[in-house]
């Protein structure tokens, strides 16, 4: 007679997976932002669900789930901000707007342990006990494969939210070596692999029979680290052209304020005067530091912006809503863009006399491509969501594909606006194509999320863009993190979050291609599958002499 599966102690699991998806969430952000705390959570998790641990399936995926909603709740918790205190939603209807999508994103971690479980039970029996030495390395094989492609779907479907993709709590760790190989799902497939080897060392350190298991996990794993600590010792890059001095403003200008028209022309002016005042090649300024297009600017103010980028010779990279000139046919029924205009002003000389400032002064512009859902488009079928809220701007169109960076002081500057940053792989096009980027610049406004963890956490995801790129960054942002990282995920300056101030940097712009670049996410995706398949062949193996024929 088969033995009854008895349900107790399913509670303490689940709030035990709850505590650790809590901690999984503050290893992300200050001051728990530590690479081997986001590593021992999981594997504790992993530890509490292998089937050693626990032969009942539905403890098992609920543990996960738990995890997997409190690390997206608790690090997403920003959104509740952006939608009730700025958006204006009703407190209870944001609560349970996060609510879901929390438990929509766990959706993603507890689908890779079911499938990696599978992968290596329905091969062999419900037990590690019994088989081969090399089948005990089939659960983190398998687990750290399903877990980067749940991670990459996550970022895939629905236009994609990797946000909190587990390789961007590894921007100062030993794994950061393979980000210009594998990016961010690699590292996140190599973190649950490390995690996975340690929690299998510890299952099996008291067992004298499969203590040489223990010990050769622990031994991969630390081979895994090391050789992502060696391979952070290359040099994949070479820098391109001469440093270029760049000025970056941060605006403070308050979200509920923002669109208050006599605000809204304050802050630009306090923007023209921080453009007036630089001796920069290039200042660049907030997404929607201009709340107006630039031909509806005051004339006051366009006047003073070209006089100065006469006067000095420089240019000023501007966030502003522009006509939507530029856009695929798909969204031509859409009138604004979320753009980035580079303005300058051509020098005449007519007989010695002072330089004129040219009527056509934006000579370049970046227009938004990935637009953020309910933020600056509306899905299909939500706009009874998005009417619950007061969102200026919230429908823009969408840019093209193939806009070139923008070329100032011998440096080539590609553009990204607010979270098309989290997009890797979108970003590798300026740098591959002819007259490749030298430098990246994020413009943001994160004002919309309060004084919350998305600071810090938007500022690692720019740090890992730089690690896949060998490309230093620059960010502008109108709250904060406005900051200066070198091709090497170093932040070189940075100015304080909620403050009305200018950061004035010198960057060197850089040349050559990462496999990354080169790969994109198909090297990550490739060694996912790897594993998967690895673990497919491990998990058939048996311990014991061979049946005679």
């Amino acid at each position: 007679m088969a033995r009854s599966r008895r349900p107790e102690g399913a509670l303490p699991r689940v709030l035990a997976g709850a505590a650790l998806g809590g901690l999984h969430a503050a290893s992300f952000v200050p001051p728990l932002n530590h690479w081997w705390l986001q590593i021992g959570t999981l594997s504790l998790l992993i530890a509490m669900t292998l089937p050693d641990a626990d032969r009942v399936p539905r403890h098992r995926m609920l543990t996960v789930a738990s995890f997997g909603f409190a690390w997206f709740a608790g690090g997403l918790a920003w959104l509740h901000t952006s939608m009730h205190v700025y958006g204006g939603m009703p407190w209870v209807l944001a609560a349970a707007a996060v609510a879901l999508f929390s438990a929509y994103l766990a959706a993603f971690p507890a689908l890779a342990v079911a499938v990696a479980h599978w992968v290596v039970l329905a091969r062999r029996p419900r037990t590690l006990k019994g088989s081969a030495p090399g089948a005990a390395f089939a659960h983190p094989l398998a687990l750290a494969g399903c877990w980067g492609l749940s991670e990459w779907l996550r970022g895939y479907l629905f236009t994609g939210f990797p946000w909190l993709a587990s390789g961007y709590a590894h921007v100062d760790s030993p794994l950061a070596g393979f980000a210009p190989w594998l990016g961010v799902y690699g590292i996140g497939a190599l973190a649950a692999l490390v995690a996975a080897l340690l929690a299998v060392a510890v299952l099996h350190a008291a067992d004298g029979a499969r203590r040489a298991i223990s010990l050769m996990s622990a031994v991969c794993a630390a081979a895994v680290l090391l050789a992502g600590a060696g391979l952070a010792r290359l040099e994949l890059t070479e820098p391109d052209g001469s440093p270029v001095s760049v000025r970056l403003v941060q605006g403070n200008v308050p979200q509920q304020l923002k669109f208050d028209r006599d605000r809204s022309i304050a802050a630009m002016n306090d923007y023209a005067q921080a453009f007036e005042s630089s001796r920069a090649a290039l200042t660049v300024m907030p997404e929607t530091a201009w709340t107006l297009p630039w031909s509806a600017t005051p004339p006051d103010l366009t006047a003073r912006i070209l006089r100065a980028a006469a006067r000095n010779a420089s240019a000023v990279a501007i966030g502003m809503p522009l006509p939507s000139a530029r856009i695929s046919p798909s969204n031509d029924s859409f009138r604004y863009t979320n753009s980035v205009a580079l303005i300058t002003a051509a020098p005449r000389a007519d007989s010695g006399a002072a330089p004129v400032a040219d009527p056509a002064a934006i000579v370049a512009r970046y227009d938004k491509r990935h637009l953020v859902p309910f933020g600056e488009f509306i899905p299909t079928g939500f706009a009874w969501f998005v009417a619950l809220m007061d969102i200026p701007l919230g429908e823009f169109a969408r840019g093209v594909q193939g806009q070139p960076p923008f070329a100032v002081a011998g440096q080539r500057f590609a553009f990204n606006i607010c979270y098309e940053d989290l997009f890797g792989e979108e970003l590798l096009e300026a740098i591959r194509s002819p007259g490749n980027a030298t430098v990246l610049v994020n413009v943001s406004n994160i004002a919309w999320f309060g004084d919350s963890q998305a600071l810090p956490q938007h500022l690692a995801i720019a740090r890992m863009r730089t690690l896949e790129t060998g490309r230093p960054m620059l960010r502008a942002t109108n709250t904060g993190v406005t900051a200066a990282i070198d091709h090497r995920g170093r932040v070189v300056a940075q100015l304080p979050y909620y403050e009305n101030a200018t950061l004035d940097v010198t960057v060197q712009g850089t040349n050559g291609l990462t496999p990354f670049v080169r790969a994109g996410n198909a090297a990550a995706l490739g060694c996912c599958l790897m594993f998967v398949g690895l673990a497919w062949v491990a998990s058939g193996a048996r311990g014991g002499p061979k049946k005679l024929k």
